[in-house]
């Protein structure tokens, strides 16, 4: 493909969110993550300690699901 062509989307994501109970509130550890990774592309997912890096990594796997709703989404 030249660099000009579309390339096919693997996996998307789009406004991801999750959340835990913490207390009497709630902890936000993805607010909104957008991704596209395309084939053939390579991706590295990194931050620092505590920042969501698995729990964005169990909600693509499929094992864990996103909290709903989005903030300013409807369900």
């Amino acid at each position: 493909m030249s660099n000009g062509e579309h390339q096919e989307s693997v996996l998307e994501a789009r406004g991801l969110v999750k959340r835990y109970p913490e207390g009497r509130g709630e902890l936000q550890v993805l607010n909104g993550v957008e991704l596209t990774v395309r084939r053939g592309d390579i991706a590295a997912i990194i931050g620092t300690s505590g920042s969501g890096k698995s729990t964005l990594l169990n909600l693509l796997g499929g094992l864990d699901v996103p909290s709903w709703p989005a903030a300013g989404r409807s369900q």
